[in-house]
């Protein structure tokens, strides 16, 4: 009798427990799938950020002037010299 009560409520506990884990789960919106290879001008980036390490790439999130989001390879060097343009001006700008 006991088996036939807990059953309904060990369904309705692991259901909970994959909702939530779904919502908690990296999108593409987190990770980089795909890199844009061409260099983006350093002045049309706004900011940059890092994938989680929870994705199975990682890259690099530049945001632009217009708000875009491009993902792009921190292994490239134009990637690594905008990353420096942009840290020097956040730096100057927070002074």
């Amino acid at each position: 009798m006991l088996c036939r009560s807990l059953l309904p409520v060990l369904l309705v506990l692991a259901c909970l427990q994959y909702l939530t884990m779904a919502n908690s789960a990296k999108g593409p919106e987190d990770c980089c799938f795909k890199f844009y290879k061409k260099p983006i001008p350093v002045r049309a980036i706004k900011t940059y950020e890092n994938t989680s390490n929870d994705c199975p790439k990682t890259g690099i999130i530049f945001t632009t002037q217009n708000s875009s989001r491009v993902c792009v390879d921190p292994g490239f060097k134009w990637v690594q010299r905008a990353i420096d343009v942009v840290d020097q001006r956040l730096y100057e700008n927070s002074n």
